[in-house]
């Protein structure tokens, strides 16, 4: 029975971890709903012969309660969904059934109970919804058959309950259909997501492969040639293979933000924007966009008409800029003389043209272009990078278009809106609006790095190498603490994020409630995921700084430089993200 009562609990919890605003907001609704309908029903002169108003305010104050969530002592908090069980019950299930049955049925009556089994199917599962409905009418006859003896129950009661029934049932049918339509929709999203970073990853990790099989042939052949002294050609070789290996590389961090940054739906922070040069963001895309070939970077040329100013994001448009290409540069290998050619057209009428010759897009399709899980003509694509692209675009305060015509070509209007009069193009020597601190020295400094991976250990160590930097190792969040308590004093900390057993958010947590100087270390979080949930989640628990997997050289120092001149206690969080 125990294990019974807990699935039926677990059942309401899960349908809750995703809704708890709806429990608080359906308190605030009973908290004025159950005294206004009676001083309603009052006022009207159709007077119940059940006073119910003492159950009523018991009613109000448990939804009062339940509206109050974000009030309640942080202990009692995990106690929040089971109070919510109890009161949902005794004030949709017990409480109406009750209450008409103390009336001797009635219209009124019917409606309230067929209302309330309504209001349930909207809170609960349908296991739980039928429990409580027959709990509650089963619990509703017990006290009226306690507190009005030799009464028979009314027969609108048994139509109210079997109609309740009904309800469910075609509730719990409609819930059914709306929750396969859903799975089905994801699962597409799914497969399309899981396709675009298969096919975006293999080519990159192809040429890796190939560059360490060509780094381990060279090494071959020099253990047979003893002695002798690779030549000129040799090392260009072999740095050129580096240099892909590098690129690929490249490429394949770079899918992986762009598919992030397409899931990730979160509003840019328009208080970061900046003044913007069109022309220069644009050569900014075009030589970073990590194409397969030289000759595909071929392909693309910048046409500056007229260079213009706008306030926005680099990151952001940079990305818009890219999804574009990345676009244009898919058909290709079916259209061998394709060129992509963007024009920057300033004028009364600023804007960005991202033109190819590609294969164009049909009527049907350009209807539903920037709708979300919308691919045109690529099966592993996941539907959502022009999407994106007009969310950025509005952000803004400007907008996308496109015209098409098959077979010729596909061209893309990214408009901007007019700055006013007066405001000049940012020059490349611009001196910033607040000077920046002076560097920190980090040479000589001690830093801990916490990873249960003993290669990314490894990896992070020599980054801090290469800075001068000393590094103190810990296997994992539990480890890190033991030697912080023993007296261990690093300058930082650098936390992977994910660990097993205890994890870098818990410990960066556990580190924050130590007494001074202890928690007021700086930490500096590790990740290979750049989800804007887990990056705000890090930061809330306490990190300074959350930098993605692979380390980049520079962002690890601007970030270390940057938490050490702020180690006095002044935290100033970063959104940061090596990974962008």
């Amino acid at each position: 029975m125990r294990r019974i009562i807990e699935g039926f609990y677990e059942r309401y919890r899960a349908h809750h971890d995703m809704e708890r605003p709806l429990l608080e907001w359906i308190g605030v609704f009973g908290f004025i709903a159950f005294p206004l309908f009676y001083l309603a029903r009052r006022s009207s002169g159709l007077l119940p012969t059940y006073d119910d108003l003492h159950l009523r305010l018991l009613a109000s104050l448990l939804c009062l309660l339940l509206a109050l969530r974000r009030f309640w002592p942080a202990g009692l908090k995990r106690c929040y969904i089971g109070y919510s069980y109890l009161t949902v019950f005794y004030c949709l299930s017990f409480l109406l059934s009750y209450t008409m049955l103390r009336n001797h049925g009635g219209t009124p009556g019917v409606v309230n109970m067929l209302v309330g089994a309504i209001i349930i199917i909207l809170l609960a599962d349908w296991r739980n919804t039928v429990t409580m409905l027959v709990v509650g009418y089963a619990a509703a006859s017990a006290a009226f058959a306690f507190t009005v003896p030799g009464t028979p129950l009314p027969p609108e009661f048994m139509i109210a309950a079997g109609g309740s029934i009904l309800v469910v049932v075609a509730g719990a049918l409609t819930h059914y259909g709306q929750k396969r339509a859903e799975l089905e929709r994801m699962r597409r999203l799914y497969s399309g997501l899981a396709g675009s970073i298969a096919h975006e990853m293999r080519t990159p990790l192809s040429h890796v492969q190939h560059t360490f099989d060509t780094i381990d042939a060279y090494l071959a052949r020099a253990g047979h040639a003893a002695g002798g002294t690779p030549s000129r050609q040799q090392i260009g070789d072999l740095s050129q293979a580096v240099q892909q290996g590098r690129h690929a590389v490249a490429r394949g961090l770079q899918a992986i933000t762009m598919t992030l940054q397409e899931l990730s739906g979160k509003a840019i922070d328009t208080s970061r924007f900046t003044l913007l040069s069109a022309a220069r963001c644009v050569q900014k895309a075009v030589d970073e966009y990590a194409y397969e070939s030289p000759q595909e970077r071929d392909r693309v040329s910048v046409r500056v008409l007229q260079d213009f100013s706008f306030r926005g994001d680099e990151t952001a448009f940079v990305l818009v800029l890219f999804n574009l290409l990345k676009n244009a540069l898919y058909y290709v290998p079916l259209h061998p003389d394709e060129t992509i050619t963007i024009t920057v057209e300033g004028g009364s009428a600023p804007r960005v043209l991202v033109h190819d010759t590609g294969p164009g897009i049909v009527p049907e399709v350009m209807a539903r272009l920037f709708e979300e899980f919308r691919s045109a003509g690529k099966t592993e694509g996941t539907g959502l990078g022009l999407a994106f692209c007009r969310r950025v675009m509005q952000t803004f305060g400007g907008g996308i278009g496109c015209r098409s015509v098959p077979g010729q070509f596909t061209e893309f209007a990214l408009g901007f809106p007019l700055l006013e009069a007066g405001i000049q193009i940012p020059a490349v020597n611009d001196a910033p609006a607040a000077a920046p601190a002076g560097p920190v020295c980090l040479s000589g400094r001690t830093v801990m790095v916490v990873d249960d991976s003993a290669f990314n250990r490894t990896i992070v160590k020599a980054r801090l190498g290469e800075l001068g930097v000393q590094a103190l190792e810990a296997h994992h969040g539990h480890e890190a603490l033991r030697l912080l308590d023993e007296g261990a004093r690093p300058a930082a900390i650098l936390m992977d994020v994910q660990m097993p057993g205890l994890s870098g958010v818990d410990a960066t947590r556990a580190l924050r409630e130590r007494p001074a100087p202890l928690n007021a270390i700086p930490v500096l979080g590790l990740s290979a995921n750049d989800l804007p949930a887990s990056r705000e989640k890090a930061l809330a628990a306490g990190m300074d700084a959350y930098l993605t997997k692979p380390l980049q050289p520079e962002l690890l120092q601007a970030e270390l430089g940057r938490v050490l001149r702020h180690a006095s206690g002044l935290r100033e969080p970063s959104l940061l993200s090596s990974g962008t």
